[in-house]
């Protein structure tokens, strides 16, 4: 997370949601500094922060679960800054590279496995992540299909005026931007099943060619 005593905000960088994008931009441009750690949640904020700092705007990025996956599942099969080797980014050493990213890094290089592969493997359980630990306590939440919009509009919550864009960030390597070529009609149902609870929380839609979805009796 990175905190701006300035401007009086906090923004608290979920994984694999442009984190290190905005953290960069808001160090540059709005004198924010790093806070605890890069993927710290709320709730650790809460218990160190000032009483001061408790009042401070708080905002996070949303992003679509179907589109982190696959993202994830992509920078592993290229593992191009060699993070998924890099001992100083495990979780263990105070990065945010858990020993499960590891096994599944380790999956998709030994069997050079397939989207459709790994994702039967590892996706059997509804999906969750670290949102539910910390959206509650945001002020505002950006949503990555809307960042620039939202990340402006953020900013103008916060009390900053004439806020600058966000620079375009690089785009994951290899990743295809159609989502149906990813999940496919072998893995459609499994994908419902893990993703259908988190998608009617927070308000997505599966592919549209899916047609109407319900959230399935054991998934809910």
């Amino acid at each position: 997370m990175i905190i701006s005593h300035k401007y009086k905000f906090l923004f608290i960088g979920l994984p694999f949601s442009a984190s290190s994008a905005i953290s960069k931009e808001l160090n540059l441009e709005y004198e924010a500094k790093p806070y605890l750690r890069k993927h710290s949640l709320f709730h650790e904020f809460e218990q160190v922060a000032t009483k001061e700092e408790k009042n401070y705007f708080v905002f996070a990025v949303l992003r679509n679960p179907m589109e982190i996956v696959v993202m994830v599942y992509e920078k592993m099969r290229a593992n191009a800054k060699g993070n998924f080797t890099n001992p100083k980014l495990f979780k263990e050493n105070g990065g945010h590279i858990t020993k499960h990213h590891r096994v599944m890094f380790n999956f998709i290089q030994d069997k050079n496995a397939s989207f459709q592969e790994y994702f039967t493997k590892f996706f059997k359980k509804p999906y969750d992540n670290f949102s539910s630990l910390t959206l509650d306590g945001c002020d505002f939440i950006i949503r990555y299909e809307n960042i620039a919009s939202d990340y402006l509009l953020a900013l103008e919550k916060a009390g900053i005026e004439s806020p600058k864009p966000l620079p375009v960030a690089n785009k994951t390597a290899g990743k295809k931007n159609d989502l149906s070529l990813y999940y496919t009609d072998e893995i459609k149902e499994q994908a419902i099943y893990v993703f259908a609870p988190f998608f009617e929380k927070y308000g997505y839609n599966f592919l549209a060619k899916w047609g109407q979805i319900k959230t399935p009796i054991l998934s809910s």
